[in-house]
């Protein structure tokens, strides 16, 4: 867990440069199409194959959870400093 303020800045700093980059929007719109064929494929398979896309379709979201909570503590961390 990131516990200085200084970390909690660079970490998000750097997290969002890596958003901004063509990279990152590559491997962003990849994610977002398996979400989409993950959840087609949960509607049409076969019961003892949902846990499966289930849990696939948890860790994409979990990857972009994770970049956006970096981010959104950067903002939390710099707003409470200017109010100080």
């Amino acid at each position: 867990m990131v516990s200085s303020i200084d970390e909690k800045l660079d970490r998000g700093r750097a997290v969002w440069e890596m958003t901004q980059t063509e990279g990152w929007q590559i491997i962003k719109s990849l994610i977002d199409q398996e979400l989409e064929i993950e959840s087609k494929d949960l509607l049409d398979c076969p019961i003892e194959e949902d846990l499966e896309h289930k849990q696939m379709i948890k860790a994409y979201r979990k990857v972009l959870s994770m970049v956006d909570s970096v981010i959104k503590e950067r903002d939390e961390t710099a707003q409470d400093l200017r109010k100080e």
